[in-house]
């Protein structure tokens, strides 16, 4: 677009004063070429991150979900605030899954729509976080512990410092071995909430060294055990090949 184009889209009438915040703009979220003025990335996520906002609902009832609290048995819900979700049990007062969700993201969902939506969003986010990428800035992402009782893992931007707290199980379960387990026992991790995984399957982590950082944890179904050790970029480095096995495997199929 043109210095006039522009100029007249936003109704300015001082071109000076025009031109000054478009100098600002040059580089960052504007390119300035011989034919007028073109977006960058830059720009584009600046709008798009402003459209999110501002389109869609502050609040919504809180969505009962069919999954039960894997700490208390009680049942769980999906709730919104401060444009987070979280996965609610309120006997427990606790959260088993959350994730930052854009309110345009709520409009013209209904909320089996919402839950499937918030799911994929997070596995997103969390595959990006977990290899070393910001999902919202594209910078590099550091990794890091917390052993005040349950072992959580949280993943923070070097650059614009958006982070997020994963649980362990959250943080593997889209390894192949992980996958290749859980479906092995009838069970797809790729159509299953990331917060069902806890409910399916027992899972313990402990801490083998914090200098450097090191992870066990291993993962229980029907008697069978995965056990995997993470370093301290939170990536799978042993499997163990041979997991233990105790209880009746089951095909995808339904099938002993």
């Amino acid at each position: 677009m043109t210095f006039t184009e522009l100029k007249d889209a936003v109704g300015m009438r001082d071109s000076g004063g025009f031109q000054y915040h478009l100098n600002a703009l040059d580089g960052t979220f504007l390119r300035k070429t011989d034919d007028g003025y073109t977006h960058l990335a830059g720009g584009i996520a600046l709008y798009r991150a402003m459209l999110g906002s501002v389109m869609g609902p502050d609040a919504i009832d809180p969505i009962p979900l069919d999954e039960r609290c894997p700490n208390c048995e009680s049942p769980l819900e999906l709730r919104y605030d401060h444009q987070v979700f979280y996965v609610y049990c309120a006997a427990c007062d606790e959260s088993a899954s959350n994730g930052p969700f854009l309110p345009a993201g709520l409009d013209g969902r209904s909320n089996e729509d919402r839950i499937r939506a918030f799911d994929r969003w997070t596995k997103r986010l969390i595959f990006l976080l977990r290899d070393g990428i910001c999902p919202w800035c594209s910078s590099t992402v550091s990794h890091g512990f917390d052993t005040d009782g349950k072992v959580e893992i949280t993943h923070t931007c070097d650059r614009c410092r958006g982070f997020l707290r994963t649980t362990v199980l959250e943080n593997v379960v889209s390894h192949p071995a992980v996958i290749s387990f859980y479906y092995d026992h009838g069970i797809d991790v790729t159509t299953t909430p990331y917060w069902k995984l806890g409910e399916l399957a027992a899972e313990n982590t402990r801490v083998l060294s914090e200098d450097p950082p090191k992870l066990r944890t291993t993962i229980r179904l029907s008697g069978d055990e995965l056990v995997l050790v993470l370093d301290g970029e939170m990536r799978v480095r042993i499997i163990d090949e041979q997991p233990r096995r105790t209880g009746t495997r089951t095909d995808p199929n339904g099938s002993a």
